[in-house]
């Protein structure tokens, strides 16, 4: 038997696997249909979806609410912000990054798996620019 893991699954994968899209990886889908893995999703990502259902619901047709459902129906535990995800933003290596990369709701997540010892799950390549070992790009 293998060892579980603990996942905190990018905005994109929880809209991915809650709509069956193709996108999703098949090897994170396996991961996140494995009862032995915990699967965790963060505020951050519903202040994303808020964000952008504001601003373009064409584009975002999910709301806030939506996307609590979504969790709750993929038996994917909505993680809150803390205080030491918040502090281990700090810790991430800007001058590494440069300008390559700079949303800060992406170095939120990054920050958050890093503060709670979880995996962040990704489909952008370009998070890997953070050097961080909790990063996993699944593409």
């Amino acid at each position: 038997m293998g060892c579980s893991m603990n996942v905190l699954i990018d905005t994109h994968f929880v809209l991915w696997f809650a709509k069956g899209d193709q996108r999703l990886p098949s090897q994170l889908k396996t991961i996140m249909e494995d009862p032995v893995n915990r699967v965790f999703a963060s505020e951050v990502s519903l202040l994303e979806i808020e964000i952008k259902h504001a601003k373009n619901p064409t584009a975002m047709p999910y709301t806030g609410e939506d996307f609590i459902e979504l969790c709750q129906a993929g038996d994917i535990e909505l993680r809150p912000l803390t205080r030491s995800a918040i502090l281990a933003y700090g810790t991430l290596d800007f001058e590494r990054v440069g300008e390559l990369h700079k949303d800060p709701l992406d170095r939120l997540l990054i920050a958050q798996a890093k503060s709670e010892g979880l995996i962040f799950a990704t489909h952008d390549r370009m998070l890997n620019l953070y050097d961080e070992p909790v990063i996993a790009v699944y593409a």
